[in-house]
């Protein structure tokens, strides 16, 4: 049948696909007409019998139509690629200008066609992660909002047979050849070198094997195991890592035989075919998606029912910053270097950028706690199962000093359905009473960013304090929403805390000096201290906890990277239901460190003049080095070295505890003259004395100045 259409307006196309077989499961089926260039110019469904009408516009120009029939394409554009990608058919078809009428078409999808449309999902799952630096500790946060593009890339039984022979051959010699490779240049990693293993490491330079994962490919942010083999000059790779000997025969053998032998130890070889070879593996994109406020991205990909090859994917991260101002964020190479070779549908792929642009969120690991928790997570990055809930000490041997910024997360449910709106944290000692209890006062926000006129703006959102009703010093909980755009993160340590407790100011835990002696100028103004947390509704009024339901947690590990799993506050004595609140110990110690390198001695006794020489008369005369490093209640730790000429040469050498004060002092290390001289009649020593306080404020320690010191002395007859 031949349509007549007017010019300048559309011809009618009619279709008809004729299928050898319908199998169940057959999806729903569409014809798809595109332009040569890629562009759709039209789409209708076939009918139960295979049929449908395309209007196709008029052509000015002559042009060859790519007619596809494959699936729908549920809530997606129609894009040519993926519908191949999808198995679809394509037929070609001449498009002439002036031309009044189109000859039906009609195809005929064979058993192999129909065998390509049988689709089977697979759900790509992952998250993007930007890594932030902050007090010398390192952050993971999630990355919001940005699109994140997956491609396909083709597997190595596909990239082998295109690379040259020429090429091919070098791949031979670096298997057989002598070892290590002559003339073998790996280019740098330059995208995520905190997340990538250069092949270096896999040829065996400085003595390390990479041994890859399954399932992940060779990139990919997690750790990787390492061995050290005894490797050997002048002998092959596979002797020298110990390789599968058909693997070498096949080095020497045909084409074909090599490249199978190839193809069956490929999860070894890997690594070394990713820079041998990076400009002949391809990628094609296959899906877009988005992350979500905590990072995560999903998207369902669709494979031939008959395609057994687990995909191979690599993936781009983009963002947009301002406007249409967009920023890749993660796009390492070489590509075959940073696939996941054998991605196994379901797992989790993790994406970690360093870019500065990159807009984060706060951390949202899930909680797993009872309904309507209160999360007492940190003190700064410092999970508080950490804590002995008893001497208030970091794993039992550290005190807390500087700053303290208690982490607290909350159940949205306080607010949405109990009208729980504030909390108040104070702090005292814990001998005093309750009368002494110190309110934090300083100020506390978060930030949002949010788009106006195509431009990210960043907002501040106060959470307090504030005085509602009768109560002051109250600070909001933080609303699961910001009044526009999403929560962001510019500053980890201010963003993430939920109170401000300076301690070591006047009034609370500040340290007390030395004198020159190493006498204590007063009394320790330390001790165990608490911290209250309280929490009231939206008048201002205190509430009642277990009235309500509310259950106080603390973290189950000291782990705070991935799902936290909550313990119950009140088992650890932290829950003070009389009162209404949650109280957790801490003992603070702001005190310095005292350290001192006094003259050394020679049989007892000091050097003889000012110049600091020591004349000894013989190489069985004994060297007295003395110093000390003190801390009044012993929290610091010290390491002394005395050593010889330039460079130096280390004679001495010394670690501990520092002493609660000078007397308690251990006796000072000696050596005799002739330990310390050696073949030299003379020589000058140095001193070198490091005292580290071992308190923190949970992002950093220590928390005071530590005591770095040197001194000099000389030995001559």
């Amino acid at each position: 049948m031949v349509t007549r259409t007017p010019r300048g307006r559309s011809l009618a196309l009619e279709v008809q696909a004729d299928l050898a077989e319908r199998p169940d499961g057959l999806p729903a089926l569409r014809a798809y007409a595109f332009t040569s260039g890629g562009r759709l110019i039209a789409s209708e469904a076939l009918n139960a019998s295979g049929a449908t009408r395309l209007p196709i516009p008029t052509r000015s120009e002559p042009d060859t139509m790519r007619l596809l029939i494959g699936p729908e394409l549920e809530g997606e554009e129609p894009d040519a690629g993926e519908l191949l990608r999808r198995g679809a058919f394509e037929e070609r078809v001449a498009l002439r200008p002036n031309v009044e009428r189109l000859n039906p078409l009609h195809v005929r999808l064979g058993a192999p066609d129909v065998a390509r449309l049988m689709l089977r999902s697979c759900l790509v799952r992952g998250k993007l992660v930007k890594r932030v630096g902050s007090g010398g500790v390192t952050l993971t946060l999630p990355v919001r909002g940005a699109t994140i593009d997956i491609y396909e890339v083709d597997p190595w039984h596909l990239i082998l047979p295109k690379i040259p022979d020429l090429q091919i051959s070098r791949l031979r010699e670096v298997i057989d050849g002598p070892w290590p490779p002559e003339e073998m240049v790996l280019p740098p990693i330059t995208a995520n070198p905190a997340d990538a293993i250069h092949p270096s490491a896999f040829l065996g330079v400085a003595g390390v094997q990479v041994e890859t994962r399954a399932n992940a490919g060779w990139d990919l942010g997690a750790p990787v195991a390492a061995k050290s083999p005894a490797l050997a000059t002048g002998v092959s790779m596979a002797q020298a890592l110990g390789l599968p000997a058909d693997l070498k025969l096949a080095s020497r053998a045909s084409r074909p035989m090599f490249e199978a032998a190839v193809l069956k130890h490929i999860e070894l070889l890997r690594p070394l075919l990713c820079w041998l070879y990076p400009m002949h593996v391809t990628k094609q994109k296959i899906a877009t998606t988005t992350t979500d406020d905590c990072g995560h991205f999903q998207q369902t990909i669709w494979r031939s029912l008959f395609d057994f090859d687990q995909p191979d994917l690599y993936f781009v991260a983009r963002q947009r910053v301002v406007g249409n101002f967009w920023v890749t964020l993660y796009e390492p190479t070489p590509v075959g270097c940073y696939t996941w070779w054998n991605y196994a549908c379901g797992t989790e792929v993790t994406l970690t950028t360093t870019n500065f642009w990159a807009h984060t969120g706060p951390p949202c690991p899930p909680v797993i706690a009872p309904n309507n928790w209160v999360l007492f997570m940190a003190i700064g990055n410092t999970s508080v199962s950490l804590i002995d809930h008893t001497t208030g000490l970091l794993d039992g041997t550290r005190p807390w000093g500087g700053t303290l910024r208690p982490r607290i997360e909350f159940d949205q449910s306080l607010r949405a359905d109990l009208n729980v709106h504030y909390y108040r944290v104070s702090s005292k000692r814990a001998t005093e009473d309750e009368t002494k209890w110190r309110p934090s006062s300083e100020a506390v926000n978060r930030h949002y960013t949010h788009e106006v006129a195509g431009d990210l703006i960043l907002e501040q959102y106060a959470l307090g304090p504030k005085t509602v009703g009768a109560s002051a010093h109250l600070y909001e909980i933080p609303p699961a929403l910001p009044p526009l755009g999403q929560w962001s993160i510019p500053n980890a340590v201010l963003d993430t805390q939920s109170a401000v407790i300076p301690t070591n100011v006047a009034g609370v835990a500040p340290g007390v000096g030395f004198d020159a002696a190493g006498a204590p100028l007063g009394p320790d103004e330390g001790g165990l201290w608490q911290i209250k947390v309280e929490l009231f509704d939206a008048s201002g009024a205190l509430v009642d906890p277990e009235a309500l339901g509310i259950v106080w947690r603390i973290p189950e590990s000291g782990d705070l990277s991935g799902t936290i799993d909550t313990d119950d506050a009140a088992a650890h004595g932290l829950v003070d239901a009389a009162w209404n609140r949650m109280v957790l110990n801490v003992y603070l110690d702001n005190n310095p460190i005292f350290g001192q390198i006094p003259a050394p001695l020679l049989d007892g006794a000091p050097a003889g003049d000012e110049c600091g020489v020591l004349n000894y008369g013989g190489p069985g005369e004994t060297v007295t080095m003395p110093f000390v490093a003190v801390q009044r209640n012993g929290f610091a730790g010290y390491a002394f070295e005395v050593s010889r000429g330039v460079p130096s040469n280390v004679r001495v050498t010394t670690s501990g505890t520092a002493a609660n004060s000078v007397a308690a002092m251990p006796a000072a290390p000696t050596a005799s003259v002739g330990q310390l001289l050696e073949d030299c009649p003379v020589a000058g020593f140095s001193e070198h004395l490091v005292v580290t306080h071992s308190g923190t404020d949970g992002w950093s320690s220590p928390v005071v100045p530590r005591v770095d010191m040197a001194a000099a002395f000389v030995l001559a007859p």
